[in-house]
């Protein structure tokens, strides 16, 4: 239709089914310049930005924040200023999506065309999220008071609340009077006044802007006047909650394919698992040492980064190790890439190091430093995610002394470490305390057997504990 684009679910990596809108950068209305940001999308444990192609003005969000869809949805509508309501409303219910099969690379969905916008109003000139917009709209909060802690100062809904707890509340009679001039449908107006919502400035996803039960709804939930009642099991059996659950929380677009994974892992791989404790006083004091006589600028090395080392030399000592599973068979590698785990806010996150075993220890602690920080920053590329041959967990940090972690298919192995401890042992004929600390290899049967497995235990334990030869 002319003067109308859709903007879709765009795919990137030749995996990706999904993807969750976590936050609009803009509002319905808004005009933006090329190369703006539109919005956030979630998709296997990283977040990307859909950026416009062309100037053009929003008219019309079709898929709110927190819900994910398949690729090649229809989540947004860019159109003329000469385009109505009605006409919007009827490409969207008989819009079909497009093949959303093209390789990652491919051009990007049309970008809207370039239209004339309307000055801003004074809160446009404010970034927040469209659910901010709403919690501010029925608070009566003014958003340019409301300091954001969002990305890049946006305000979120959670600034509104806060900003908005002093707010003088509004009586029934001034909320009805309100919404007496509000186009909504009867059921939305009814509920707005019973939960003290005041509907003006709210953008209804109608025909014609109409405001829904659903957007009536989401704006209270928004502005903290209502919350979503928790569903409740019809089956034979009754089971009481626990007193003060809540409603249930879904599980975020990370948080799903960290569950998708792990669970694949414990149904289809027979693992086993060998833990070894090792020395590492002579380990912590060439640390010392390095970072002591390091240059400025040089990065500092961390335990990690010889553990990394100390792993990348063993799989190349024990190839067998160093393999991808299948169903069929394995697929070995000569060089060790290894993914390091790494906790996020809401996850956890396993960029690769690449070429571990050819490099310097300087060279790998810069780029798990690096690595780390954009993997916090949710700024990692696809590829800096996959293709790992082995993964490294680091729990020591936190006081945990041993545990088991769960193999990443379709790597054979995991390494999980904990914690040094000082342990009472034999020492040159008399007794003395020295630092030991656990690891525990999680393997899969079907590619490694027990005594390779304590093979490369063994020669991890040698290198650890020697560990000049991870400097050499």
């Amino acid at each position: 239709m002319t003067g109308i684009t859709p903007i879709t679910l765009p795919k990137w990596g030749l995996e990706m089914s999904e993807g969750t809108v976590t936050g609009w950068h803009l509002a319905e209305g808004d005009s933006a310049e090329k190369g703006a940001e539109l919005v956030d999308v979630e998709t296997d444990k990283i977040v990307n930005v859909v950026e416009l192609d062309q100037a053009g003005t929003l008219r019309r969000i079709v898929v709110p924040e927190g819900e994910t869809v398949p690729v090649g949805t229809l989540i947004a509508v860019f159109a003329d200023a000469s385009v109505d309501d009605a006409a919007i409303d009827g490409f969207i219910a008989d819009y079909k999506p497009v093949d959303a099969s093209f390789e990652p690379g491919a051009d990007a969905p049309a970008a809207p065309a370039k239209a004339e916008a309307p000055a801003p109003e004074p809160a446009k000139d404010v970034k927040a999220t469209p659910l901010a917009r709403r919690a501010a709209e029925a608070g009566g909060v003014d958003l340019a008071s409301v300091e954001g802690t969002g990305r890049g100062g946006k305000v979120t809904k959670d600034d509104v609340a806060k900003a908005g707890g002093g707010a003088p509340k509004r009586s029934p009679e001034e909320v009805r009077a309100e919404n007496d001039g509000v186009h909504a449908s009867p059921i939305a107006r009814k509920f707005a006044n019973e939960v003290g919502l005041g509907m003006k400035g709210l953008t209804g996803s109608g025909r014609k802007g109409r405001v829904s039960l659903k957007d009536a709804q989401a704006a209270a939930i928004a502005g903290g006047l209502w919350t979503r009642p928790a569903t409740v099991s019809r089956g034979p059996v009754a089971t009481a909650a626990p007193a003060g659950a809540g409603a249930e929380q879904p599980f975020t677009g990370m948080r799903k394919s960290i569950a998708k994974a792990l669970v694949q892992s414990k149904q289809t791989v027979p693992h086993f698992y060998t833990t070894v404790d090792i020395e590492v006083d002579a380990l912590m004091d060439l640390r010392k040492g390095m970072n002591g006589s390091a240059d400025e600028g040089d990065p500092k090395v961390s335990v990690n980064d010889f553990l990394l080392k100390a792993c990348a030399l063993a799989l190349a000592k024990h190839p067998g190790v160093n393999v991808h599973v299948s169903d069929t068979g394995v697929t070995p590698f000569e060089q060790a890439d290894i993914a390091m785990a790494v906790a996020i806010d809401g996850g956890l996150i396993t960029p690769v190091v690449r070429n571990v075993g050819g490099r310097g220890l300087r060279d790998i602690a810069a780029d798990a430093k690096a690595l780390a920080g954009k993997a916090r920053d949710r700024a990692l590329s696809g590829d800096e995610m996959t293709g790992g041959t082995f993964t490294l967990s680091n729990l020591g940090m936190f006081g945990v002394r041993e545990f088991d972690a769960i193999i990443n298919p379709p790597q054979a192995a995991i390494l999980a470490v904990g914690g040094p401890r000082r342990e009472a042992r034999e020492v040159d004929g008399g007794v003395g305390f020295v630092s030991v600390m656990s690891v525990t290899l999680s393997a899969d049967h079907r590619a490694v057997d027990g005594a390779l497995a304590a093979e490369f235990l063994r020669t991890l334990r040698g290198l650890i504990e020697a560990p000049l030869r991870l400097v050499s």
